[in-house]
């Protein structure tokens, strides 16, 4: 016994579209199926009752204001969105960027900026000065390798995360503009 089958077999009778080996069998499962035969008997009275029914017409306005507060939600949902994949992509780039400040060899960027500023005759150099300065604990648990290796996975985590989150965002924007 395939209740499942007849079940299928059920809805196709109501909607007059069983084959006639189909009926048979439906048929025979009735016969020995005691809760497919009240099921059975049940939709056969819905049917009826709907098939009676009068059938009534919305209200003028109706199918304009379901569309409406479907748009509503939609432009809620998109704002909603539209907010949230910016915010969460500045919050990435903040964290690679801090990833990325932890793992770099900042000793070796200021020396790169004083040179860069010296061979543009000083024009650079006031942008070394702010490097010249980290905080002593930046320093002292950046030596840590483990502690830089932790940094480093987080900062490439991030910036993949960036990188899917602002191909969603302009996808997603892509086909409103259009």
């Amino acid at each position: 016994m395939d209740c499942a089958a007849n079940r299928r077999r059920m809805d196709e009778r109501l909607d007059g579209s069983i084959a006639s080996a189909d009926e048979r069998a439906l048929e025979a499962h009735l016969s020995a199926c005691s809760s497919c035969r009240q099921e059975w008997e049940m939709l056969a009275v819905i049917d009826r009752i709907l098939a009676d029914a009068p059938l009534e017409c919305a209200p003028a306005g109706f199918e304009r204001s379901v569309v409406k507060r479907i748009v509503r939600r939609v432009e809620v949902r998109r704002r909603i969105e539209s907010f949230g994949i910016p915010a969460a992509c500045g919050v990435a780039a903040i964290a690679a960027g801090y990833g990325v400040h932890r793992v770099v060899n900042w000793e070796a960027a200021r020396s790169f900026v004083r040179g860069i500023g010296e061979a543009a005759n000083g024009v650079l150099a006031p942008l070394a000065e702010p490097l010249a300065e980290t905080p002593g604990f930046v320093t002292t648990w950046s030596q840590d390798p483990g502690a830089v290796g932790v940094v480093l996975a987080f900062a490439v985590a991030a910036t993949v995360f960036l990188g899917v989150s602002a191909i969603r965002f302009i996808r997603q924007n892509a086909l409103e503009w259009s």
